[in-house]
């Protein structure tokens, strides 16, 4: 396998490693609902975003729509991640949505510099906007569909501090 056509891969493996290293197993289990909420919304914001034209993902390992089955699982971990930590005040998701669309736009710079993405329509000011709206309403889907209880309770993290 060449190279250039592992970016997909690696963030996945770098982001679950992440993922089992600060989050207890039975929380990644609580919230399990959240890797398909994610899945099934960035299949949507990606295939609409694609098709007209405001970006692309090249060298894509299993496809899945326009995007990789790698790329989708990377970002189920960064939603586990991201829902993780929230709490009920309003601050905590402001700082996830930025904090998560920030690392976005970095990693689109890094795909575009591996060859793995291209801004087509978009550039990065539109593409960090996007990603600001479609975090947004990830948030509100994954506390509708998971529930606020279940999402702000619970142990959060296997190191006591960050808890």
């Amino acid at each position: 396998m060449q190279r250039r056509i592992m970016e997909h891969i690696i963030f996945c493996v770098i982001v679950w490693s992440i993922v089992f290293i600060l989050i207890p197993f039975f929380r990644i289990k609580e919230l399990a609902v959240v890797i398909l909420v994610s899945i099934v919304w960035m299949i949507f914001v990606d295939n609409i975003s694609t098709s007209l034209g405001y970006y692309s993902y090249h060298n894509l390992i299993i496809p899945v729509g326009t995007t990789s089955l790698f790329h989708l699982l990377a970002l189920s971990g960064v939603g586990i991640l991201m829902i993780n930590w929230l709490k009920e005040n309003s601050f905590t998701k402001l700082l996830a949505v930025f904090t998560v669309g920030l690392a976005f736009s970095i990693l689109q710079g890094i795909y575009i510099g591996t060859g793995a993405f291209s801004y087509e329509k978009f550039d990065v000011v539109l593409s960090f906007i996007h990603s600001i709206a479609a975090l947004s309403i990830f948030v509100w889907l994954s506390l509708s569909i998971v529930g606020e209880e279940k999402i702000y309770s619970g142990h959060k993290s296997r190191i006591r501090a960050i808890a």
